[in-house]
């Protein structure tokens, strides 16, 4: 399947302002399931462009803008990948992580390090206390991927979507407090619990297809359809690093096409800069995004 996808983001200022050199994780990481054919990023003003690979491996583009000064700040973002359907459940586990709890075991332990547990942070203090009743077996469970299933599903159940356009990201006391957080939010809730459950996790953001039901007018599973989407993965021994939408409450499949992957969620932001202004300065920020099968004429 080959996916055409459209990505604008614009802010426009009350008067000129100068810009930071940009950062941008939008270009899907490629792999054995997905190819890309096009990216290609349009800014306004126009600017320098130039790919590095970050330390985690992802694809980044800065964007530098040099002294030029002006009322917008757009990235139009085209991108075509090719996506292979595959079974988010078609693997084998190793046979000592077969289980909840186990331990990490060999060279693992020093990879994932950066992914575990160093410690409870201060917004981080209730999550046990939610896990402990949202969870049927919070203690022991025979199959690792049901529990973490179950887990992800829990939050699907008790916080409800919205969709924040504003900076940052809500700690996971907060979520559960508010009852309700973005994609990023029950993203960072999902790790802070299996973390402090002993398992590694890393955020994932990028893009969600969604596809048309058959009338076209429905979508079928994705409560945050329009924007970027946020999810996590967890490294299970033998199957490595699997993907959960706390969000949706699914396991994530070849649909879920991700642009950046990190221990921390406000390294892969999508877009990273700034703006210099001698005065006070507003702005408005429009984005859309548009995701569509190629050859199939609904747009999503």
């Amino acid at each position: 399947m080959k996916l055409r996808i459209e990505h604008l983001t614009r802010h426009t200022y009350s008067g000129p302002v100068s810009f930071s050199r940009h950062s941008l994780y939008l270009r899907p990481i490629e792999g054995h399931l997905r190819r890309v054919h096009e990216y290609s990023v349009a800014t306004i003003p126009s600017s320098k462009q130039s790919f590095v690979r970050d330390v985690e491996g992802n694809s980044l583009l800065t964007c530098n803008f040099g002294l030029t000064e002006s009322k917008t700040l757009e990235f139009l973002t085209v991108i075509e990948v090719d996506i292979n359907e595959d079974n988010p459940y078609d693997f084998l586990l190793e046979s000592y992580a077969l289980e909840y709890p186990f331990k990490y075991r060999g060279t693992d332990i020093k990879a994932l390090a950066p992914y575990l547990l160093d410690e409870t942070s201060e917004g981080e203090t209730k999550v046990m206390d939610w896990y402990q009743q949202a969870v049927t077996s919070p203690t022991k469970h025979p199959d690792i991927v049901q529990f973490l299933t179950e887990l992800n599903q829990a939050i699907r159940r008790d916080i409800r979507y919205v969709r924040r356009d504003e900076e940052g990201i809500q700690a996971p006391d907060l979520t559960l407090s508010l009852g309700s957080g973005s994609c990023r939010d029950m993203a960072v809730l999902f790790i802070a619990a299996v973390r402090q459950l002993g398992l590694a996790a890393r955020f994932v953001s990028g893009y969600l297809y969604d596809p048309p039901t058959e009338d076209g007018n429905e979508y079928t599973f994705n409560r945050a359809v329009g924007s970027m989407h946020a999810w996590a993965e967890v490294y299970l021994p033998g199957a490595g690093w699997k993907g959960f939408d706390p969000t949706n409450g699914i396991l994530a499949n070849s649909y879920f096409i991700p642009t950046g992957v990190s221990h921390a969620p406000e390294v892969v932001d999508p877009i990273q800069g700034h703006y210099y202004s001698k005065q006070a300065t507003s702005s408005i920020l429009d984005t859309q995004l548009h995701i569509q099968e190629v050859g199939v004429d609904t747009v999503k």
